[in-house]
């Protein structure tokens, strides 16, 4: 049985306006291991890629075409297939909406929890967003040689 959940958050005119003028749409929520979904995806747009490209090349004749139709069609397919399985939350998928599927009951609480934790996440960023027009000035001070240079290697 396959369980379908819907995600999209509500917000209001003000928050859309702060979130395009920082060009926050393409902003990490909760980043997750897609390793194992980009082989699949691999692999399901190579298998498209090979469908698409002998059958395009079959019914036109050409080649070259049907080497351009296959490329297409598996660069898309692969694309599809990796969108639908990525566990990676983008703010876009909340701000615009976006299905998942769950294969089991505790799959779905589990994917509601985590849904949870980055609506959480998208309202403080969008919180703290509200206060960004302004200038914070931070004095920094001058270390005595030593510690300056144990700064320098740290960050190395």
């Amino acid at each position: 049985m396959i369980f379908r959940l819907w995600a999209k958050a509500e917000m209001s005119d003000d928050e859309r306006a702060l979130i395009d003028r920082y060009d926050m749409g393409e902003s990490c929520l909760i980043a997750a291991d897609d390793f194992e979904h980009l082989k699949g995806a691999a692999i399901f747009g190579f298998v498209a890629f090979l469908i698409g490209g002998v059958l395009a090349g079959a019914y036109s004749g050409e080649i070259i075409g049907g080497l351009a139709f296959g490329v297409i069609a598996g660069v898309a397919a692969g694309y599809w297939w990796l969108n639908e399985k990525r566990e990676t939350i983008w703010m876009r998928d909340l701000l615009y909406g976006r299905r998942f599927k769950c294969d089991s009951i505790i799959e779905l609480a589990q994917k509601e929890a985590m849904l949870d934790n980055a609506c959480i996440a998208l309202r403080q960023v969008v919180e703290t967003a509200k206060h960004w027009d302004g200038v914070e000035t931070r004095p920094v001070p001058v270390l005595p040689p030593e510690e300056a240079k144990e700064v320098v290697l740290r960050l190395g």
